[in-house]
Formats: structure tokens, C-alpha cells, sequence
């Protein structure tokens, strides 16, 4: 079965990505390769923008807890 361009782009990236990479064209299969890399690096990115996000709520909660124990220095002073 056969099937035009407007049924592949309706696809997910994942699948699409996989049907070029085994689909026996040699051009589709090197295209497929080089998508999969990307992909791979758009996760990669993903997971570092949560750990920053995640190091920035952690600083933001250090910075709280520092104001904090400054306040109560400047109290007992």
C-alpha cells in the first residue's frame, strides 16, 4: 500500500522517523538516520531544561532560607 505525503505528515515524528529509516529508500533511510539524531538531541535538551528549571526552584529556595537566618541575625543584633 502506497500512500501520499498528507498521510505521512499526519503521522507522529517517532513513527515517521522509523518508517523512513526502514523503508528500503536509500535517501528516506539516510533522512530517517539523521532525524533520529535530532530527535534524540530535542530529549536530551528536554531533560536538561526540567533539571534547570529544577536547580532554579532549589536556588530559589536557598536564596529564601538565607534572607531568612539574615533577617533573624539583624533581629538578635
Amino acid at each position: 500500500m502506497t500512500h501520499d505525503r498528507t498521510h505521512y505528515r499526519a503521522l507522529p515524528v517517532r513513527l515517521l522517523i522509523e518508517k523512513a529509516r526502514y523503508s528500503g529508500n536509500e535517501m528516506a533511510i539516510a533522512l530517517g538516520e539523521r532525524l533520529d539524531e535530532y530527535d534524540h538531541q530535542e530529549d536530551a535538551l528536554y531533560d536538561l531544561q526540567k533539571e534547570n528549571l529544577e536547580q532554579d526552584r532549589r536556588i530559589d529556595a536557598l536564596m529564601a532560607r538565607i534572607a531568612e537566618l539574615e533577617a533573624q541575625l539583624d533581629w538578635a543584633e
